[in-house]
């Protein structure tokens, strides 16, 4: 796969990745692959306050929940091994056994959050 259809693999379309003005290149081979919008530093207050509105949120949801949840999110990745593993090799300049691996070791921590969740403390 080009750099293009392991982008949209992943689910990014052309809009997100072209009309920024943060460019980005992948280790491999420097190549630009994106050009990403940044955010403005007066917006970054109401996306934090978001981002802790959610937090607030999900720790009241109750652990078993939380870990349907977390199970659910392994399975999506299960889904999505292959694009997510090119994807990783793209952003980080690994190998391609290097990539599956990341995401395999995001799926192994989703099942042991799992059982984690059935815990008392």
């Amino acid at each position: 796969m080009n750099h293009d259809e392991i982008l949209r693999a992943a689910g990014l379309t052309q809009g997100e990745l072209t009309g920024g003005t943060l460019s980005v290149h992948s280790p491999i081979d420097g190549a630009e692959v994106a050009r990403i919008r940044e955010t403005d530093a007066a917006q970054m207050p109401a996306v934090i306050a978001k981002a802790q509105d959610a937090f607030r949120a999900w720790r009241q949801v109750p652990a078993p929940r939380r870990g349907e949840l977390v199970r659910l999110l392994g399975e999506e990745l299960r889904a999505a091994k292959d694009e997510l593993g090119a994807l990783v090799t793209l952003e980080a300049g690994k190998i391609t056994s290097e990539g599956l691996g990341e995401v395999q070791e995001m799926i192994d921590i989703c099942d042991f959050a799992v059982g984690l969740s059935r815990q008392i403390y």
